[in-house]
């Protein structure tokens, strides 16, 4: 495979933008990325140049050419596609932030997000990508998935990582976590990804029956305790996966 050092960092830094829902300096992406710091001025530079990022006050960002090209992704590509209108209707049904997320690797990567008007905020904007093992929406799809892929997925991770304190620390925790998920067929977390916030999801399938992305639902967390009937949300997030699954069948 050809080394290309340029185009992978700058997509590095593009994607590390992404997972933050703040500005970033330039610093700051030279120790995380581990980026020759001359090297990262320059990129930053050229990406700055074509619209891709701007610079702020405090650092830097995402810029407009970045959902000019998520754009045209989504009027191509037939899962999110498809899914849009479902997950509008979804978010507009619950009052609710709601979510489509694929799995890239071991992480979560979202790939569309609606709110509605009285949903609460939540870090999953199109492109954040998270550990797939904290969050519902990539719980759902690792349920899924066949024991051998989830294990070979995980088995190089030193130790899991926690964004609250909360979530599986183990294959060992998670597989027990996604063996209750397979059984109820939708997944939950509660304040694992950001506190106070509740997430419920189910999964979606392609043609072959594989699960390839998953809906999600998000609220604030006390909306989901034990004393909450949880069954119309959970119908709901399940209605809307299976529709998505239906239109790419």
């Amino acid at each position: 495979m050809a080394e290309v050092p340029a185009l992978r960092r700058s997509i590095a830094i593009l994607r590390h933008l992404a997972a933050s829902n703040r500005p970033i300096s330039a610093g700051a992406l030279v120790r995380a990325l581990e980026i020759p710091r001359s090297s990262a001025y320059e990129l930053l530079t050229v990406l700055e140049e074509l619209g891709l990022v701007v610079r702020t006050e405090s650092g830097y960002a995402l810029g407009a050419g970045v959902h000019e090209l998520g754009s045209s992704y989504l009027r191509t590509n037939p899962l999110q596609r498809l899914a849009q209108p479902i997950v509008r209707q979804l978010a507009d049904d619950t009052a609710t932030t709601t979510q489509l997320a694929v799995i890239r690797g071991w992480e979560t990567v979202y790939v569309l997000k609606e709110q509605s008007l009285k949903s609460v905020a939540v870090i999953t904007a199109t492109g954040v990508r998270m550990p797939s093992y904290l969050t519902a929406t990539g719980r759902a799809i690792l349920a899924n998935l066949a024991k051998s892929e989830v294990l070979a997925m995980f088995q190089s991770e030193s130790g899991f990582v926690t964004r609250t304190g909360q979530g599986p620390t183990t294959v060992k925790a998670l597989n027990a976590i996604l063996a209750q998920d397979r059984r109820a067929g939708w997944a939950i977390e509660h304040g694992e990804v950001t506190p106070g916030i509740s997430t419920i999801a189910a999964p979606v399938y392609d043609v072959l029956s594989r699960p390839i992305a998953a809906i999600g639902l998000s609220l604030a967390g006390d909306a989901l305790s034990e004393e909450t009937d949880t069954e119309p949300l959970v119908d709901k997030v399940l209605t809307a996966a299976a529709e998505v699954t239906a239109k790419l069948r």
